[in-house]
């Protein structure tokens, strides 16, 4: 079976998934969110012959807190956060952010059972109460990575830091920025690190850090990369 994941870029589940999921690709963003993902789902079951799908979500989700916060309670958010992931649930009836966080699973599943009927996709939400998060007090960091299996434990490793410290990202810059913003400015993460592996172009992810770094900088941020393969930190 190849397996394609689509999982949240929730901190907390960072161990669950190399555990569970180490043999899959996977793709993370905030909430797990597939419209900004779709071009690149379509590219990797059409290039890695997957034949399952499985949607990760999660209870006590950050980004749909956000959501919840714009939609019930005007809170603010930038124009990109709410194109990519807050206006999809101004139809959907909600009244709790439980009751959003179940209608986010359905809708996610809903949107890659219509674009991919002939494989098997199916919806593994995640309750945090039964999985094994260890307590931190540690600065919370974010990692961003190219789409592929969740190799996350010589990352952790080489940069010092425990698992459940850092939000992760594995998508396309240009489809990440909102959930990079939202990390920081809601999340508090104020390191992030654009991590190169064996299968990326060192130039490629300098460009992405570069291009983050102008705008998470003015938000607070540091960016830096981190090299897997020299095991190299250096600043954008």
């Amino acid at each position: 079976m190849e397996e394609l994941v689509i999982c949240c870029m929730d901190r907390r589940l960072n161990d669950f998934l190399e555990n569970k999921y180490g043999g899959a690709f996977v793709l993370r963003n905030a909430g797990a969110n597939v419209a900004p993902l779709m071009p690149m789902i379509k590219q990797i079951v059409r290039e890695n012959g997957i034949d399952t799908i499985t949607l990760v979500t999660h209870d006590d989700c950050g980004a749909m807190g956000k959501a919840f916060a714009v939609i019930k309670k005007g809170a603010e958010a930038t124009d990109e956060l709410k194109d990519e992931l807050i206006n999809q649930f101004k139809t959907v009836d909600f009244e709790t952010k439980g009751q959003l966080e179940e209608k986010n699973t359905e809708l996610q599943l809903g949107a890659l059972k219509k674009e991919f009927p002939n494989i098997t996709v199916q919806a593994k939400p995640v309750k945090m109460s039964d999985i094994k998060v260890p307590e931190d007090n540690k600065e919370h960091k974010m990692l961003v990575l190219s789409p592929g299996k969740p190799e996350y434990d010589r990352i952790f490793k080489g940069l010092d830091l425990m698992p459940s410290q850092c939000y992760m990202v594995q998508a396309s810059i240009n489809n990440a920025m909102p959930d990079m913003e939202l990390a920081v400015n809601d999340l508090h993460a104020k390191e992030v690190f654009f991590v190169v592996s064996d299968k990326d172009n060192p130039r490629d992810v300098k460009r992405d850090a570069d291009t983050a770094s102008l705008k998470l900088t003015r938000l607070g941020a540091e960016v830096k990369r981190y090299d897997t393969r020299t095991v190299r930190k250096s600043f954008a």
